[in-house]
């Protein structure tokens, strides 16, 4: 606990404190783990950060690659000796040791990948009858706002930075109120490696003032692209106010996620998975698994396999850990209490109310019988807690899943890959899985949703190219 500890904004390469205490950052027990200092919204300070964030851009767009070569390797060295620190700022939000982990490790990943990147050939010559040359070249498309979420505070925030930064933009990152001290410290190694001071900048912004700091920081004029994680119903809030202003974004928001387990499944590897991809980090993923269809005929084969694999599965200490706090506890409470309500059935787990608001922990849950009535049937629940459900025809499961809002990923299992691919191909999802679970996110592959869950993707080139423009250029004699 650093109760006492009070994390500041970085502008221009110094840390800003204002004169009022510190906003409290609580665990899930509400006792303060540390405050943040919140950025003022006057105008010197969000003009002082557009200034900085404009000359970085020149500064850093500027350096060569193999320069920016050296410091995204420094940054991998600082990662590595300041892993620690890293492991404490994701243990005291309440997330799992091997999490915390993961987290570290897929930054690194991400590090890794993204610098391998800085050597692809800028642009490619083009065909043209009209011109003697013709040549596109990928730009840097400006300064860039980067706004993570706290429940992978590490990986989700080093995305945000490094995809543009590689790129070749300036960033501003807005921390989550909910995780500030990993964001701080992410932000600390890029600067501490030799990313230049205006490159780079992080704000807290109190919760209630975000939607005034986006505005007066569009307004300038200076952002040229945004990138958000976060929940759909913010995300399309973000994407109404950059449209106001013509600023592109990069959207990664909510997702129904969903598994599909055919006839011929491995039905062993297949509970395995799907109770991982439902349950890790309590369900506090945006992959996490919410509906489980399973084919007719081994509907109470499947069923029973659950319930046998989940009553190993479920024994973990990480299955005992709270919610993040008490605003997502109740989500999911009255989420599986209306659906219960309305004829929904337990299939594993215990649903006691009483002792779930007294421990802020929700054990594992499966239910059967949703149906659409149930608000639980098309909301994203974010907790630990998926539903089943019967299927004849496939082709059936596939048109439910295309009517629906979100769409960013599915797991298809089969032991006929031909027929999963096929299934796959029409799924109206940024990403499928097949014989892995939902919870699936590698720095070599395209990460995003489609429909209300996102525009754009994050990893590799994919990333780099989305903070990037296709400039022309023709040349005659």
């Amino acid at each position: 606990m650093q109760e006492n500890k009070t994390y500041p904004s970085i502008i221009g390469g110094k840390e800003v404190f204002n004169d009022e205490e510190g906003v409290a950052v609580n665990d899930a027990s509400n006792k303060i783990l540390h405050r943040f200092s919140h950025l003022s919204l006057s105008d010197s300070c969000i003009n002082e950060l557009a200034a900085n964030a404009k000359q970085g851009f020149q500064e850093w767009s500027s350096v060569p690659t193999n320069e920016k070569v050296k410091i995204f390797n420094k940054v991998q060295e600082l990662l590595r000796e300041r892993r620690k620190e890293f492991m404490e700022s994701h243990l005291e939000i309440g997330g799992p040791g091997w999490f915390a982990d993961f987290n570290v490790d897929g930054t690194i990943d991400q590090l890794q990948e993204y610098t391998s990147q800085l050597s692809r050939s800028p642009g490619t010559i083009v065909q043209s009858p009209h011109n003697d040359l013709a040549l596109t070249i990928k730009q840097p498309i400006g300064p860039v706002l980067s706004i993570s979420p706290w429940n992978a505070p590490v990986i989700l925030a080093g995305r945000s930075i490094l995809a543009p930064l590689a790129a070749g933009c300036s960033v501003i990152h807005k921390s989550s109120e909910k995780s500030p001290r990993s964001s701080y410290l992410l932000v600390k190694c890029f600067l501490d490696a030799g990313i230049p001071p205006k490159a780079l900048q992080l704000v807290h912004i109190k919760t209630e003032e975000t939607a005034k700091f986006n505005e007066l920081i569009f307004k300038t004029g200076v952002i040229k692209k945004v990138n958000f994680t976060g929940s759909t119903f913010v995300g399309k809030k973000i994407a109404e106010m950059c449209g106001r202003y013509l600023i592109p974004y990069l959207l990664e928001l909510g997702g129904k996620n969903l598994s599909i387990v055919l006839s011929d499944a491995n039905l062993d590897k297949a509970a395995g998975a799907i109770l991982f991809g439902a349950w890790a980090h309590r369900g506090q993923i945006c992959m996490s698994t919410d509906k489980v269809f399973v084919d007719e005929s081994i509907y109470d084969q499947f069923k029973a396999k659950l319930v046998e694999v989940a009553g190993e599965f479920s024994k973990d200490k990480d299955h005992r850990l709270s919610q993040r706090d008490s605003l997502g506890r109740d989500k999911v409470v009255d989420l599986v209490e209306d659906a219960l309500q309305k004829g929904a059935k337990l299939v594993y787990g215990n649903f006691d109310k009483d002792a779930i608001l007294k421990s802020n922990v929700i054990e594992p849950i499966i239910l059967e019988n949703a149906d659409a009535s149930m608000s639980l049937y098309s909301q994203e629940s974010f907790g630990p807690v998926f539903t089943l459900h019967k299927f004849k025809d496939v082709e059936d499961v596939i048109t439910e899943v295309n009517d629906h809002d979100y769409g960013l990923k599915g797991s298809v299992w089969s032991t006929n890959i031909v027929k999963a691919l096929s299934v796959a191909k029409k799924l109206e999802i940024g990403g499928v899985h097949i014989n892995a679970p939902t919870v699936s996110d590698e720095a070599t592959v395209p990460h995003g949703g489609v429909k209300s869950s996102g525009v754009g993707r994050f990893n590799s080139h994919w990333g780099m190219d989305e903070f990037s423009i296709i400039k022309a250029i023709t040349i005659n004699e």
